[in-house]
């Protein structure tokens, strides 16, 4: 049985000030970073260990790169027999170096560019440089009005990358109700050609989803989830195996809004789009 465990790290820390993320204001602790680094290791020791077959999506509270045991965790993740992908949020702020390491064939990254925090060519070079070095990867970034121009000129830099282009993907920004016009989606659309995937709100209320029988949500501590809108326990990770815990059940919720949740509803059918990964977000 293969499951996707997306991975919560504990730890809430980012070098970014996004005014939108809520990751932004928590400051740094080493004693947090000595906790997260142990429940990491514990984890990384249940995957070795178990005898299921896993993708692995981490998803962080923030920037987990800039920490050498989240480095150093992931390559040796990425050459375990039982790991068929292993997918990273990064925003590709640190060196890139350690990709060197890594097992590619199974190493995907899920890149974000935030243009008023790094410089767009700055941005643009760690990009060409993954693609120099066959990484796999997407490169995204939210849809905010006043930043379209910038991540335009980017998606311009990048079709011009003579090696493999990464996709480019915009997340629609919902914060405000209506907040594109209809002019705003046409030109939003000439940069991710999949733009309006993105920007509905799905009805999920009863939907059959993956989540809960091959996908789970699971926290630093282990705690198990269906995904990041369900806060029924399911269980632990630790303690219980997945195999008595998982179970196909309907969704609860009413919408659905973030990409890692929608591209579980089996009816949507999204891995016909995303077809080189579905979590990581890449055609």
């Amino acid at each position: 049985m293969t499951y996707t465990i997306i991975y919560r790290p504990s730890i809430k820390y980012c070098n970014y000030r996004c005014e939108y993320c809520p990751f932004s204001k928590y400051k740094f602790h080493q004693s947090k970073v000595e906790k997260d680094k142990k429940l990491f290791k514990k984890f990384i020791n249940f995957i070795t260990e178990s005898k299921n077959n896993f993708k692995i999506f981490i998803a962080p509270k923030g920037e987990i790169l800039g920490f050498d045991y989240y480095k150093e965790g992931i390559t040796y993740l990425s050459y375990l027999q039982n790991v068929e992908e292993i997918i990273v949020q990064t925003n590709l702020s640190n060196s890139i170096n350690w990709v060197d390491n890594v097992n590619k064939q199974k190493l995907k990254l899920w890149t974000t560019y935030h243009p008023n925090e790094i410089e767009l060519n700055k941005f643009f070079s760690n990009v060409n440089e993954l693609s120099e070095k066959h990484i796999t990867f997407s490169v995204g970034a939210v849809g905010i009005k006043e930043n379209l121009c910038k991540i335009k000129e980017l998606k311009f830099k990048i079709e011009k990358i003579k090696n493999k282009k990464p996709y480019v993907w915009v997340n629609a920004y919902k914060d405000k109700k209506d907040y594109y016009s209809e002019n705003d989606i046409d030109e939003i659309k000439k940069i991710d050609s999949h733009f309006e995937i993105n920007i509905k709100n799905y009805k999920s209320n009863r939907l059959s989803c993956k989540t809960g029988e091959s996908v789970f949500w699971v926290e630093g501590n282990g705690v198990i989830h269906r995904c990041y809108k369900d806060n029924v326990v399911l269980g632990n990770i630790y303690k219980d195996n997945l195999e008595d815990i998982k179970k196909s059940t309907p969704c609860r919720n009413k919408i659905c809004t973030c990409f890692i949740g929608y591209v579980n509803i089996y009816d949507l059918q999204l891995e016909n789009i995303y077809k080189n990964s579905l979590m990581g977000r890449i055609i």
